[in-house]
C-alpha cells in the first residue's frame, strides 16, 4: 500500500499539480487584465485613447484590452514533469509587460495616416481622434513611442500564494483520501 501511495503522490507532483497550478495562475493573470493592474499592487497606466476621450471602440476598452482580447487570451501554461511554464507567445507581449520605447517605422506611419483619415471621416476634421492620429503620423521614422510598463506576467507574492494554495489543497486532499481509506481498511 505504501508503494501505491508513493506512486499516487508522484503522479500528483509530476502531472496533477503542474496542470492545477498552471490553470490557477493563468486565471489570475487574466483577472489582472480585467482589473487593469498587477495583483492589486501596480495599476496600469490608462491608454491615451481613454485619456483623450476617444469615442467608439477605441475609447471603451481599458489598458491592454480590445474587442478580441488577443493579448489576454494568449496567456497560457505548459505543464511539464513536476513543473509548469506560464507564458505569452504574442510577439509584442514583452513590450507591454516590461515597457519599452519602440521606433516609428514607415509602416506605422501609413497606419497612423489611415487612422487619421478614418477619424476625420467619422468624427470630423479637428476632432481629438483625428488630431491624435495626425500627430502620430507626423513623427519621424526612427523616432520613439513610449509604451508604458503594464506588468501582467512575472513573479509576485500573490503568484506564490496562489501556487502554495493549490499545493496545500491538493496535499491535504491526498492525505485525507489516503489516510481515511487505510484507517478504515485496517479497523475492519
Amino acid at each position: 500500500m505504501v508503494q501505491e501511495d508513493l506512486k499516487e503522490l508522484q503522479r500528483l507532483q509530476r502531472r496533477v499539480l503542474p496542470v492545477k497550478v498552471g490553470r490557477a495562475v493563468q486565471a489570475s493573470v487574466r483577472e489582472n487584465f480585467r482589473r487593469g493592474d498587477f495583483y492589486g499592487s501596480q495599476d496600469w497606466e490608462q491608454p491615451l485613447r481613454s485619456k483623450l476621450g476617444f469615442s467608439g471602440a477605441g475609447g471603451q476598452y481599458g489598458p491592454l484590452l480590445s474587442g478580441s482580447n488577443h493579448l489576454m487570451m494568449s496567456n497560457d501554461y505548459v505543464p511539464m514533469d513536476g513543473r509548469v511554464l506560464i507564458r505569452n507567445l504574442v510577439q509584442y507581449a514583452s513590450v507591454h509587460n516590461d515597457g519599452d520605447q519602440i521606433p516609428v517605422t514607415q509602416r506605422m506611419k501609413k497606419f497612423f495616416w489611415a487612422k487619421h483619415y478614418e477619424a476625420e471621416e467619422i468624427r470630423g476634421k479637428g476632432s481629438v481622434e483625428a488630431d491624435f492620429w495626425r500627430n502620430m503620423a507626423l513623427k519621424k521614422p526612427g523616432g520613439r513611442i513610449k509604451i508604458p510598463r503594464r506588468h501582467f506576467l512575472g513573479q509576485d507574492k500573490a503568484v506564490n500564494k496562489i501556487v502554495k494554495g493549490v499545493i496545500d489543497t491538493e496535499l491535504r486532499n491526498f492525505v485525507n483520501q489516503h489516510s481515511n481509506g487505510k484507517i478504515t481498511a485496517r479497523s475492519h
